[in-house]
C-alpha cells in the first residue's frame, strides 16, 4: 500500500494545503522574495541590454554613414557628460578597503558596479567604522540609496556603453539587481495604508537579519548576471563566489539559484528569440591528444600574461586620471576622448568597424566562436579592448570588466589557435574560463559557463586551463574586494586604528606622563597586555597603570597624526 493511499481525499487536500507550514517563516520570505526579485531584476536588466545594443548599434551606423568616423566623438563625449551628470545627482558614497586596509569613498555609480556591490553586500556586517557612525545592521544598507540607485546607474550604463564606451553590462547590473533586491525588501511603513492585513503582511515581509538581507542581495545579483548569461548556474555561482572567493555559502546558493532560475525561465517563455552570450552552433568537439593539451598549457599561462598587463594598465590610468585629472567632469570626457582614439586606431588598423574594441564586444565574441577573425585581427583587438575598457572604466565610465575578460580569453584563444593551425572555438572555448579564472577569479562560474553554454566535453580541457591559471594568478581578481590587515586598517578615510608595540623607553611610563593626546592629537582606545605567556584585552587603557615592553596600545587618529608617532617611534629606536 502506497504512502498516499493511506489517507482519505480530505485529508490529503488538507495536508496538501497546509504543505508550506512545514516550511518556517524566513524560508518562505527568502524563496517568495527571490522569486519576486527574480522577475523584476530580469524586467529591468533585459530593457537595459535591449537599450544599450538598440542605441549603440544606432550610433555606429550613424558613425559609418558619416563623412568621416571622427564624429564618434561627439555621443561619446555627450555619454561622459550624462554619466558625470548622474553620478553627481543625488550622490552617495560606498567605502571600499583595499588589500593595504586604507578605505576609499567611491561614488556609486561611476566605474565597475561590481566594486559597489561588493562593498554594499558587507554593510550589514559588523565593522567598527559603522559602530563608530552609529548606523550596524539592515539600517547600514537601507540608508543608502536603492530604487534610486537602480536607476541612476541603468542611465549611466546607457550613456556609457550605448553612446561608445568600452566595457561589459555585467558590473553594472550586478548592482541593478543588488539595489532592486535590496528596494523590494526595505520597510517602507508610512508609504503603507495602515490597515491590520497591511501590517502584518509588512511584519512577516521584513527583514531585521542580515543574513537574511545578503541573501536577498544574493538573489539580486544572480538574476541579473544569469539575465546576460542566459546560463542560471552560471549566474548563481557567480553571485556567491564573488563575494566568497571560493568559499561558497550552500544555503545562499539555493535561493540565488531560484531568482536565478526565475529569471532565465521568463527569458525562454518571454523573449524566446534573444540569444544567450555565448552562443555556438553545431559545437566541435575537442581532440584527445598531447599536443592539444600542451597547447592548453601554453594558452593558460597567455591568459595570465595578460592578466597581469592588465592590472599593469589598470593601476596607472587610476593613478593618472586620479593625480592628473581629478574627480570632475574634466575626467569623463578625457576618458571618453582616449576611448574614442583608441577605437579609431583599431579601426583603422584592421578594416573592421568601431564595434571591434567600443560597447560590450558580444558580437565580436560571437566572431570568434565562429572563427571569424584572423590572428592579425585578433591581436589588435586584444590590446584594442584591454586599453579602451581600462580608459572606460578608470575615468568614471559605468561598465564592468566579466564581459571584456571573456572578450579578450577569445582573442588569446583565436592568436593560439591560429598559430597552431587548429579550429578557433577548440581553444576560445577553454580560454574564456581561462580568463574567468584569471582575471575574475570565479573558477566555479567557469566551470559552469563552459558546461552549459558548450557541454560537457570541453569540462576536461576547461579543468586544465582551470588549474593553470589558478596556480599562476592566485589569489588575484580585478575586482579588489575588502580585505583588512590585522597591524592597519583605516575605519573611515582619512583615520585609522594601529597597534602599537610599547618601546623600551616607555618602559615603566604611564599613558598620563606620555600625554599622547596632547602630542599627537591621537587617542588610546585599549591595550594588549602580557602577563607571562598570554595576553589579555583590555578595553580601556589605565592611565594610571606604568606600561611594559611586551605590552600593544590600540590608538585611533588621523592617519598623518599615527604616522607621525609612528616616525618618533621609529627615530629613538635606531638612535638607541
Amino acid at each position: 500500500m502506497s504512502a498516499l493511499s493511506r489517507f482519505s481525499a480530505p485529508e490529503l487536500a488538507k495536508r496538501l494545503i497546509f504543505f508550506p507550514r512545514h516550511f518556517d517563516r524566513r524560508e518562505q520570505h527568502l524563496v517568495i522574495a527571490s522569486v519576486l526579485i527574480g522577475a523584476v531584476v530580469w524586467l529591468v536588466v533585459y530593457a537595459l541590454k535591449l537599450s544599450v545594443h538598440f542605441v549603440f548599434e544606432h550610433i555606429i551606423a550613424w558613425t559609418e554613414m558619416a563623412p568621416t568616423q571622427l564624429v564618434i566623438f561627439a555621443p561619446l563625449i555627450v555619454g561622459a557628460l550624462i554619466t558625470f551628470l548622474l553620478a553627481s545627482w543625488r550622490a552617495s558614497s560606498v567605502y571600499f578597503r583595499d588589500e593595504t586596509g586604507r578605505v576609499h569613498a567611491l561614488n556609486d555609480v561611476v566605474g565597475d558596479g561590481l566594486e559597489r556591490t561588493i562593498a554594499l553586500y558587507y554593510t550589514s556586517e559588523p565593522a567598527f567604522d559603522r559602530a563608530l557612525l552609529g548606523v550596524q545592521g539592515v539600517r547600514a544598507r537601507w540608508e543608502l540609496p536603492t530604487f534610486s540607485l537602480a536607476l541612476r546607474k541603468f542611465g549611466a550604463t546607457l550613456a556609457t556603453l550605448g553612446l561608445g564606451g568600452s566595457g561589459g553590462l555585467e558590473a553594472s547590473v550586478t548592482l541593478i539587481g543588488e539595489s532592486l533586491a535590496v528596494g523590494l525588501i526595505k520597510p517602507r511603513l508610512h508609504l503603507l495604508p495602515h490597515q491590520l492585513w497591511v501590517l502584518r503582511f509588512w511584519r512577516w515581509w521584513r527583514t531585521l537579519d542580515p543574513d537574511e538581507l545578503q541573501t536577498v542581495q544574493l538573489s539580486g545579483v544572480a538574476a541579473a548576471v544569469t539575465t546576460l548569461l542566459g546560463a542560471p548556474l552560471a549566474g548563481a555561482f557567480f553571485a556567491v563566489e564573488v563575494m566568497y572567493r571560493r568559499r561558497p555559502v550552500i544555503e545562499k546558493l539555493v535561493y540565488a539559484m531560484v531568482a536565478a532560475l526565475t529569471a532565465f525561465l521568463l527569458s525562454q517563455t518571454l523573449t524566446p528569440h534573444s540569444s544567450a552570450l555565448l552562443a555556438i552552433d553545431n559545437v566541435i568537439a575537442p581532440p584527445m591528444e598531447q599536443w592539444y593539451y600542451l597547447l592548453l598549457i601554453v594558452l593558460a599561462v597567455f591568459v595570465a600574461f595578460i592578466d597581469g598587463y592588465l592590472r599593469q594598465v589598470r593601476s596607472a590610468m587610476s593613478n593618472f586620471f586620479r593625480n592628473r585629472i581629478g574627480l570632475g567632469w574634466q575626467r569623463h570626457v578625457i576618458g571618453a576622448l582616449l576611448t574614442g582614439v583608441i577605437g579609431l586606431l583599431a579601426a583603422w588598423l584592421t578594416g573592421e568597424s568601431l564595434d571591434l574594441v567600443l560597447g560590450t564586444g558580444e558580437q565580436v565574441v560571437a566572431d570568434a566562436l565562429a572563427g571569424q577573425l584572423t590572428l592579425q585581427v585578433a591581436a589588435i583587438a586584444l590590446v584594442g579592448k584591454l586599453l579602451a575598457t581600462m580608459s572606460t572604466i578608470t575615468s568614471g565610465g559605468s561598465a564592468g570588466m566579466l564581459v571584456p575578460s571573456i572578450y579578450l580569453g577569445c582573442m588569446a584563444g583565436v592568436i593560439v589557435a591560429g598559430v597552431a593551425g587548429y579550429p578557433a572555438a577548440m581553444l576560445v572555448i577553454p580560454s574564456i574560463t581561462a580568463s574567468l579564472v584569471s582575471l575574475v577569479n570565479t573558477p566555479l562560474t567557469a566551470l559552469m559557463v563552459t558546461v552549459e553554454m558548450f557541454g560537457a566535453a570541453y569540462l576536461l580541457p576547461s579543468l586544465v586551463v582551470l588549474l593553470v591559471t589558478l596556480l599562476l594568478s592566485h589569489p588575484n581578481s580585478v575586482y579588489r574586494t575588502q580585505r583588512e590587515q590585522d597591524e592597519s586598517r583605516e575605519i573611515l578615510p582619512g583615520y585609522v586604528v594601529r597597534r602599537i608595540n610599547v618601546p623600551l623607553a616607555w618602559e615603566g611610563k604611564t599613558l598620563r606622563d606620555l600625554d599622547l593626546r596632547a602630542r599627537y592629537d591621537i587617542n588610546v582606545i585599549g591595550s594588549v597586555q602580557k602577563h607571562g605567556q598570554s595576553f589579555r584585552v583590555v578595553p580601556n587603557a589605565s592611565v594610571v597603570r606604568p606600561l611594559h615592553t611586551g605590552d600593544r596600545l590600540v590608538v585611533i587618529g588621523e592617519s598623518t597624526k599615527v604616522g607621525a608617532l609612528l616616525a618618533d617611534l621609529n627615530r629613538a629606536v635606531s638612535e638607541s
